[in-house]
């Protein structure tokens, strides 16, 4: 988590990580309220193996 974070400059960062260690988990509509953005990017990348790998 870096670069051009609006969350860092208004403390909200530290407050996502006190939240998260609280109750453990947080879903993606809860990250994007705590940081008060409409929506979150998200990138993901699939590796499909068989056997040994």
């Amino acid at each position: 988590m870096c670069g051009g974070v609006a969350a860092y400059e208004r403390g909200d960062l530290q407050h996502l990580l006190d939240v998260a260690e609280e109750k453990g988990i947080l879903t993606a509509p809860e990250i994007a309220a705590i940081l008060d953005e409409r929506e979150l990017p998200v990138e993901y990348e699939t590796r499909p193996s068989v056997g040994r790998g």
